[in-house]
């Protein structure tokens, strides 16, 4: 199982996160949580309220996956697995 941590163009970002929603699952794992830096949360509430026809607003969840804001992480992302997918081994990429 591979999990990339990466800063996906504004344009790509919700696509970008259903794909790693969806590999984690092909794999056998299951989605924990979504990390994001400040702009990449800036962007993500942008892309919800544009995909979704909505007002612009915050976020706790995406894909009724929990979203958490990491102060250190700027505009990168990174969809994390469970605790137990993790301690059964994962393969960490930056992009």
């Amino acid at each position: 199982m591979t999990v990339l941590d990466l800063t996906p163009a504004p344009d790509a970002l919700l696509a970008t996160l259903d794909q790693h929603v969806r590999d984690l699952a092909e794999a056998g794992g299951e989605a924990h949580a979504i990390l994001v830096g400040p702009e990449a949360y800036e962007a993500l509430k942008t892309a919800v309220a544009e995909r979704f026809g909505r007002e612009r607003a915050d976020l706790s969840q995406y894909q009724w996956v929990p979203v958490v804001v990491d102060p250190f992480r700027e505009g990168r992302l990174c969809v994390v697995p469970t605790p137990r997918d993790v301690s059964a081994g994962v393969r960490a990429e930056r992009g």
